[in-house]
């Protein structure tokens, strides 16, 4: 029953408010300052794999980052005007993840921070398992030392766990309906039965817990999938896996309990963690509850765009084009700026590009053939027109369509959940732009373009 305990081997990590709080922006009385900007730029860098944290601020518009950090408080704020905070589903969501992240901070607390697995024990294991008989070759020591100290800090983290457990396990109050459990069929339908199957401390666990978790056991967990017989379990095996699966929710009701006891909610570095949690929450809330379903496309705007567009949802088409290739992106963004200011392409790419064919006769390639990216740019492209930079595979391209033919449309009706996507995003795109200019004008917004300036002269000069 110490699975769950060891699988939650996230170290938790608090988080440091940045030392500068030089004021960038202020909305409404809520303020942006210098270590939120920061914090944003170092999760760029982190999550785009293309910008490399060497090249400072690689390509980033310091302003335009500000500017959507202003629009994301203007939609927590007007998520709060319309109390999207208050929703029971919003309440679940932010309780759960208190519940996680205590869980994690109390793991470190009791198992991670009290490991401490010295040369000495790992030299002591060394001579019991490779000198038990006869000494050591030469070197060995150094081969098995880290595979050693990994062992034994595995060893010593179940150790830990399995005592917190037990001790946890022997303060509590838990009592069990055994009668309820016997009679139980995991195959019948008991929704709509508001019974609980035990309590621990005082909180129940639900009888739909219980068969939830032991019918997902049975179809998904290894080893257990043969349990499952016409919607049922053989009779011998249903006490063994109704034990487990009881086991294992009074351990999570454990755990959880001692987590949010040790009240880490209060601290700030914790309680900054879950603002930010919120945050990030109530922005999807106001996306999905005010903005989507203003943006729902109708029949006829689906039908409009296939028609405006009917060329770019054509099959097995024919393209003649150049391309550059480019092994980094930067080099290829200088290309495509160059390419913006009226070189020639071809001059330029003979130059430039890692891979550069001579011109040569017409050459028709059938789009079929090309990655997902690329096809997608040459969909839209039309001839003549010269793409962005096209990340494929490990390398970026540039293409210029020197021709399109052939290809039939696809139908409509075959479009259809396509054609809701790409409409739904535009209109998403649109009414979202339409209400955050409408919270603009309604706010009072102050930006620091002083700072900013200076912000930004020295991510240039970096």
């Amino acid at each position: 029953m110490t699975l769950f305990w060891l699988a939650a081997a996230n170290i938790y990590t608090p988080y440091s408010a940045a030392a500068d709080t030089t004021v960038l922006a202020e909305i409404n009385g809520d303020i942006v300052d210098e270590g939120a900007l920061q914090e944003r730029i170092k999760a760029i860098h982190r999550n785009k794999l293309q910008i490399r944290s060497e090249e400072g601020a690689g390509g980033i518009e310091i302003l335009n980052i500000v500017e959507e950090m202003i629009d994301e408080r203007l939609m927590i704020q007007d998520a709060y005007r319309v109390e999207l905070d208050r929703s029971a589903d919003f309440t679940k969501k932010i309780e759960s993840f208190v519940i996680t992240r205590s869980v994690i901070r109390l793991r470190k607390e009791v198992v991670f921070d009290k490991i401490n697995i010295s040369d000495q024990d790992v030299l002591d294991y060394f001579k019991e398992h490779y000198e038990k008989d006869e000494p050591a070759s030469e070197g060995m020591f150094k081969k098995v030392e880290a595979r050693i100290r990994k062992n034994l800090k595995k060893k010593k983290e179940k150790e830990l766990s399995d005592n917190f457990i037990s001790e946890l396990r022997k303060q509590a109050d838990i009592w069990i309906d055994q009668d309820l459990i016997n009679l139980l069929d995991p195959g019948k339908n008991y929704s709509g039965k508001k019974l609980v199957v035990a309590g621990v401390n005082g909180d129940m666990i639900s009888l739909d817990s219980f068969l939830h978790d032991m019918k997902y056991a049975a179809q998904y967990q290894p080893g257990t999938s043969l349990l499952l017989k016409n919607n049922g379990y053989p009779e011998k095996m249903q006490p063994e896996l109704k034990e487990k699966i009881l086991d294992k929710l009074i351990l999570f009701k454990l755990i959880d309990q001692e987590a949010l006891k040790r009240n880490y909610v209060n601290e700030p570095a914790f309680m900054d963690m879950v603002k930010k949690r919120k945050d990030r929450l109530l922005i999807n809330e106001f996306k999905a509850k005010l903005i989507y379903p203003l943006s729902i496309p109708t029949e006829n705007e689906l039908t409009q765009y296939y028609e405006k567009h009917i060329n770019n949802f054509k099959k097995s088409y024919e393209v003649w084009f150049r391309e550059m290739i480019f092994n980094v992106r930067k080099d290829a963004e200088k290309a495509l700026k160059e390419l913006k200011y009226g070189a020639s392409f071809e001059f330029l790419g003979s130059r430039v590009s890692e891979k550069w064919k001579p011109r040569q006769k017409i050459v028709w390639v059938n789009a079929d053939f090309f990655s997902p990216a690329i096809r997608k740019e040459l969909n839209r492209l039309k001839p003549g027109e010269i793409s962005g930079v096209i990340a494929d595979g490990r390398q970026y391209k540039i293409i210029k369509l020197k021709g399109k033919r052939g290809g039939e449309p696809i139908e409509f009706s075959s479009l259809v959940n396509t054609l809701k996507k790409i409409v739904g995003q535009n209109n998403f795109n649109k009414v979202l732009s339409k209400y955050l200019a409408k919270l603009r004008k309604s706010s009072r917004i102050k930006i620091n373009k002083k700072v900013l300036r200076q912000i930004e002269e020295k991510y240039r000069n970096n």
